[in-house]
């Protein structure tokens, strides 16, 4: 048998999310027999220049081999340049045959992108997020993207919609770009749980509907348009409990805008945590406000549990179901629209229970992870020899 390909993930960003998860999930499903898989983040000592210690814990808890370059600002010289030399040693002493580099932005690609081929070898870049998540009006970010794409082999957006914006925004050649969804492991998500006994676990009463959402606490989720919503909705439908589960730079703005509009009693701040299939099981609704975002991990787990799912216009999300069928569309940036999609659930259990089965029956045609991990490893067996 010939010797296994060594792939190199390259993770930069302090942020921990869906891009992180779907790493692992990745590197799960390769085929062992052909590729062996290692990660590598900044040697940073500044959290907000490195990776998320939450991330190289699950790294090294599943064994998979982790490679930090030195912090360059303790060497002499140009930090860049010196940064980038560290790279190119790393990559011959672990003798890596292919770069895959996974960002919400191009932004921090450059140096691993430059040692790469400065070592010869072909890199693949996995953007997450659409360009208009970052900002692409000026021209140094213009030129700085487009010379990271004459150096990536390929360069694979999440999304329909990312990749369109690839292509209209920076004018990217199609060639060069090849598109990919998000997979999750669909084994692991029961429609058939007992959503009375969930509510029941996190001491919620069995007999009040739950609304939940599943996000990091940053502006791009668009907590506060659910949160303005709920007012809307507990007038007109009367008892609502709203679980957030996640927890990030806005949870004390969040907080006190729940104090502010008298909702405390109907909000629950679940923070962090590792397991959210339990806080899945005691939900009733699923809700998707995100204002900017590629196609959503925790929305594709919701439609693999059957909740019926009510999500913002977000061109990611519109391509992910259909309207009426699938979930429910409402406008971004409209809390009176998010109350009234959730209004119609909990008005309409035939709606809910349709839309929820329609979800289901999408994710399991379309969003398996093994099918994302094929398409990654075509990609790999096309640029290597």
């Amino acid at each position: 048998m010939a010797d296994k390909k060594r792939i190199l993930f390259v993770h930069d960003t302090h942020e921990h999310g869906g891009i992180e998860l779907f790493m692992l999930l990745l590197i799960k499903y390769y085929d062992p027999d052909k590729y062996e898989t290692m990660i590598m983040v900044p040697g940073y000592e500044d959290p907000f220049r490195s990776s998320p210690q939450i991330f190289i814990d699950m790294i090294l808890e599943q064994g998979i081999p982790l490679l930090r370059p030195p912090d360059p600002t303790k060497q002499p010289g140009w930090t860049f340049w010196v940064d980038i030399q560290n790279m190119r040693r790393l990559f011959r002493e672990n003798r890596i045959d292919l770069i895959h580099i996974h960002t919400p932005s191009p932004h921090r690609t450059l140096k691993p992108t430059l040692a790469a081929k400065l070592n010869g070898l072909p890199v693949i870049r996995s953007e997450h997020l659409p360009p208009t998540y970052w900002p692409v009006n000026t021209k140094r970010v213009q030129w700085g993207a487009k010379l990271i794409e004459w150096l990536s082999d390929r360069i694979v957006p999440g999304s329909k919609a990312c990749f369109d914006e690839q292509i209209e925004i920076l004018h990217r050649g199609k060639n060069k770009v090849t598109e990919s969804c998000y997979g999750i492991e669909l084994d692991r998500f029961d429609p058939q749980h007992d959503v009375k006994a969930g509510k029941i676990s996190l001491g919620l009463d069995p007999d009040i509907p739950v609304v939940g959402k599943i996000a990091r606490l940053s502006p791009e989720k668009g907590y506060q348009y659910l949160i303005d919503a709920i007012p809307h909705v507990v007038e007109g439908y009367g008892p609502v409990n709203f679980l957030i589960v996640g927890d990030g730079e806005e949870r004390e703005e969040l907080q006190a805008r729940v104090e502010k509009l008298g909702i405390e009693e109907h909000v629950v701040f679940a923070g962090y945590v590792d397991n959210t299939i339990p806080y899945m099981q005691a939900m009733d609704i699923s809700v998707m406000s995100s204002v900017n975002e590629g196609v959503s991990l925790a929305m594709l787990e919701f439609m693999a549990m059957g909740k019926p799912l009510v999500a913002s216009a977000e061109p990611s999300f519109v391509e992910t179901f259909e309207h009426g069928k699938e979930g429910i569309l409402v406008p971004l940036r409209d809390p009176k629209g998010l109350a009234d999609g959730i209004l119609s659930l909990l008005r309409d259990p035939e709606l809910a229970c349709r839309v929820g089965q329609g979800g289901y029956k999408k994710v399991h045609d379309t969003f398996g992870i093994r099918r994302s991990a094929r398409v990654q490893m075509d990609l790999y067996d096309e640029l290597l020899p």
